[in-house]
């Protein structure tokens, strides 16, 4: 059984910013190890400069995959937004009393209870 309208949309615009969120946490923690490979290895212990080069191209390649993952989740995000304003044009109904769309990021939790 679905959910009316209006109430899973609220879900929705939740999991969006749930994945945008965890696509930022994986970015950061991917370059917070590129910067830990490039500090150790400037220590004087090292035998080489070169040490773990192939590891940090490895590591470059899933930064750059990881931002074009996120290019496609804010494009979904904003496909999304624009169903919203398609859905409810004036966005202030009887049934769903916002003053924005429905997926529109207000920065009000309280909108999307």
């Amino acid at each position: 059984m679905s959910q009316p309208l209006p109430l899973a949309l609220p879900k929705l615009r939740s999991f969006v910013r749930d994945a945008e969120a965890a696509a930022d946490a994986a970015l950061i923690a991917k370059i917070d190890l590129m910067r830990g490979i490039l500090h150790t290895r400037q220590s004087e212990e090292m035998p080489a400069p070169h040490v773990c080069q192939d590891g940090i191209v490895r590591l470059a390649r899933a930064i750059q995959s990881d931002v074009g993952a996120q290019n496609d989740l804010f494009r979904t995000h904003d496909a999304m937004t624009r169903a919203g304003r398609e859905i409810w044009p004036d966005a202030v109904t009887a049934d769903y009393p916002h003053d924005t769309p429905w997926f529109e990021d207000t920065g009000d939790e309280a909108s999307a209870a």
